[in-house]
């Protein structure tokens, strides 16, 4: 059953007007709040723009997720943390499970494209799955997709960017929109 679930950190979107903020739309990035330049704002050359796709279907799965927030904001090499709400959807390909919720979290960093793919291996494992699956799209505790990394486009063996179906899933494309939605309403603030 497709369901929205609304939490003190899904959606989370920035309340402080005189941070240091970016936007992303789709992949273009947006200035921050207060920049009054009509012209496209790009973070220095050390930050990069990330955009996560999180989901789950084992244990507590809000609470991994709620964890996996507070990790994530007080690490100091991410900065403006938006999230979407929890999206809940049936699984697919292997059907006989519980459903899955999905969520996608977009942020600035300073660390590289390596160091996060590294992070996101230490991430899950920290967080309980098993890096060992015992089928494709088994259930798990928690799985982290790197969804968009600036405007990188990557192709090695081991890692897609953007990933690859990103367009195709559900999963994906509806917390991504609710995201942008936010995002809007912070706006008219």
């Amino acid at each position: 059953m497709r369901a929205l679930f609304f939490t003190p950190h899904f959606p989370l979107a920035p309340l402080d007007s005189s941070s240091n903020v970016f936007t992303r739309k789709f992949g273009f990035l947006c200035r921050p709040k207060g920049f009054h330049s009509k012209r496209f704002y790009f973070p220095p050359a050390s930050q990069n723009f990330l955009t996560l796709g999180i989901g789950g279907n084992e244990g507590d799965v809000i609470a991994t997720f709620t964890k996996l927030i507070l990790w994530l904001k007080n690490h100091p090499n991410f900065h403006f943390i938006i999230t979407s709400p929890i999206y809940r959807n049936p699984a697919f390909g292997y059907k006989n499970q519980p459903d899955f919720y999905n969520a996608t979290i977009s942020l600035i960093t300073n660390l590289n494209l390596n160091a996060i793919y590294h992070l996101v291996f230490y991430l899950e494992r920290k967080f309980g799955r098993a890096r060992k699956r015992r089928f494709k799209n088994a259930p798990r505790t928690l799985d982290i997709d790197i969804l968009f990394f600036g405007h990188k486009v990557v192709k090695y063996p081991h890692l897609k960017i953007p990933h690859p179906a990103w367009k195709q899933r559900e999963s994906v494309i509806i917390p991504l929109l609710l995201q942008s939605l936010v995002m809007q309403g912070e706006k008219g603030r």
